[in-house]
């Protein structure tokens, strides 16, 4: 199975089974007004420049779950609240078994899909299932990733929905209300970055800006490249995307209580090496259970986002079946 689609009155989708990944999604609404949000890989797995990629970014889709969620790596000029905690250390493989194992097509019928992944026998987590149910009646799809533990552990977790940046500046505008935002703790590759390195903010149309003052990046995109990341923490609702240009918006809504924040991972432009090329235009919003995209073990230690009173992980025991419940649904604006 290369992929699997499903289609209906209001949209249409395809999954692959590389981390069970959505690699398109599109809705139908008014009018017959198709609304297409999400970034678009301009290379292909063949590539090149993909080989030793990890598969999820070879196959780079619209959304996909991260257990463990983050990366890691080398970074430079981190914030000295976060030096003790070796940010460098990675997760491997990065995001994840979650985002880059070939899953298992469990169930296919008009309106779901139904996927399952089997971690190694020595982990916590025992299996993974993630299943998609278009609404027949609305342009919306309901999603569930469901963890069965082995053991009793903490995890750090995360959704990866990766919407579009191909749209005039800031015409795309992001709605979302929080307790309290973090800039990045460390310089971000590419030297893109607009926000100032390991600060705190109360509004994403107020951030501090590493140029001094503030930057709006509640709209997007700006006219130069930028690659930069911001965490909110403690969400009050959903997040609502609004494409001026398409006269459409996006509405991500989930479980909160389990996925306490949402980083915004900007990537437009600003990364010249394989495969982005300086081509990439992709907004990442993400749920997550995480101290920003860093390896697990910086998200389960006592990191300067768990201190103020947001998880930065999930525990998860074998007496109890966790469901991660979120929809995401489009509209016209």
């Amino acid at each position: 199975m290369s992929h699997v689609d499903l289609a209906w009155a209001h949209g249409t989708l395809r999954a692959i089974p590389t981390g069970a990944m959505i690699a398109d999604l599109s809705f139908r609404l008014a009018s017959g007004h198709v609304f297409a949000p999400f970034a678009h890989r301009h290379w292909s797995p063949a590539d090149p420049g993909c080989a030793g990629l990890p598969p999820h970014l070879q196959h780079l889709g619209a959304e996909f779950a991260c257990l463990p969620f983050g990366v890691g790596g080398p970074v430079r000029d981190v914030a000295s609240p976060w030096q003790a905690l070796n940010v460098e250390r990675c997760n491997d493989p990065p995001h994840g078994l979650a985002a880059n194992a070939a899953w298992t097509l469990e169930q296919q019928t008009d309106t779901r899909l139904c996927f399952t992944l089997d971690y190694p026998s020595d982990h916590a987590i025992r299996r993974l299932t993630r299943i998609l149910s278009v609404q027949p009646e609305a342009p919306a799809l309901d999603l569930v990733l469901r963890i069965e533990a082995r053991r009793t552990a903490c995890i750090s977790v995360g959704l990866h929905p990766i919407l579009s940046l191909n749209a005039p500046p800031e015409s795309v505008r992001i709605r979302a209300r929080f307790r309290q935002g973090f800039t990045y703790p460390a310089a971000v590759p590419g030297d893109a970055m607009l926000a100032a390195i390991g600060q705190t903010f109360g509004e994403l149309s107020s951030v501090p800006a590493r140029a001094g003052g503030t930057v709006d990046l509640s709209r997007l995109p700006k006219v130069m490249p930028v690659d930069d990341v911001v965490q909110l923490c403690a969400l009050d609702g959903p997040v609502e995307i609004i494409f001026a240009e398409q006269k459409a918006a996006l509405t991500l809504d989930w479980d909160r209580s389990l996925l306490p924040s949402c980083q915004f991972w900007i990537s437009d432009r600003a990364l010249g090496h394989a495969p982005w090329a300086g081509r990439y235009r992709g907004l990442g919003v993400e749920p997550i259970a995480s101290a920003f995209d860093f390896s697990e073990a910086v998200s389960l230690a006592k990191n300067p986002i768990q201190t103020t009173g947001t998880a930065t992980s999930l525990a998860i025991t074998p007496d109890r079946v966790t469901d991660i419940a979120y929809r995401i649904e489009a509209r016209r604006a």
